[in-house]
């Protein structure tokens, strides 16, 4: 007689706890991979080398992230969404297109900024991104940011001429311009959101002077 089969837990159905399952193999997997990419750069680390760390099949590996660049494309999926739900606040609805991708790029930033760690991480993952990926031009990142674009044009807070990607891929490319510059030196050059900051206060606003207030009389 077989060994009778446990009912799951109420309210929760066997295909949720099979999916948690697989998250949480994949999470441990990336776990692993960035470490190693941390302590042995991204280059010099194998397949093999994340299944021994994370004390899984080869093929296991294989089944979640079936290429290294997958990890690549995890990292970078992992901080746009990030960034995203920083602007998931009502308070952001219809705020002025400066304080929506200020607070949008500061987010995407802000692991690069959390203590060595997270410098340590960039480092290792954004310079194997520039070299491994098309990571400037019409990207997954450009492409959110043209629609943070594409809804200030919409309702009549810039130009209706402004093209959303093409603006979207400047300022993409802004970002990752000042990002490169970041991690080049040791220790960084800058603090890492006060330059994207600047930097994006050049793009919305322009090079040409401003004009100043009249004296109030």
């Amino acid at each position: 007689m077989g060994t009778p089969s446990r009912d799951p837990a109420p309210g929760v159905k066997p295909a949720d706890r099979r999916e948690r399952g697989r998250q949480r193999r994949r999470d441990s997997l990336y776990a692993a991979a960035l470490a190693l990419f941390i302590e042995k750069g991204y280059d010099s680390t194998t397949m093999d080398d994340i299944a021994e760390r994370a004390d899984v099949a080869r093929t296991t590996v294989f089944n979640h992230f079936p290429r290294k660049l997958a990890f690549i494309d995890e990292w970078t999926a992992r901080r746009r969404e990030g960034a995203s739900a920083a602007l998931g606040g009502d308070d952001l609805a219809d705020a002025p297109l400066p304080r929506v991708l200020t607070r949008f790029f500061t987010a995407l930033s802000q692991n690069s900024q959390a203590g060595e760690a997270g410098r340590l991480e960039t480092a290792a993952l954004f310079g194997a991104a520039i070299h491994m990926t098309h990571f400037i031009g019409r990207t997954p990142l450009s492409e959110m940011v043209s629609r943070l674009v594409a809804h200030a044009r919409d309702r009549g807070e810039i130009d209706e001429h402004i093209d959303p990607m093409r603006a979207g891929t400047l300022l993409v490319a802004a970002y990752v311009a000042v990002l490169s510059a970041w991690v080049a030196e040791d220790p960084a050059p800058f603090d890492l959101i006060e330059e994207i900051v600047a930097t994006l206060d050049i793009e919305l606003n322009g090079l040409m002077q401003r004009p100043t207030s009249p004296p109030d009389h």
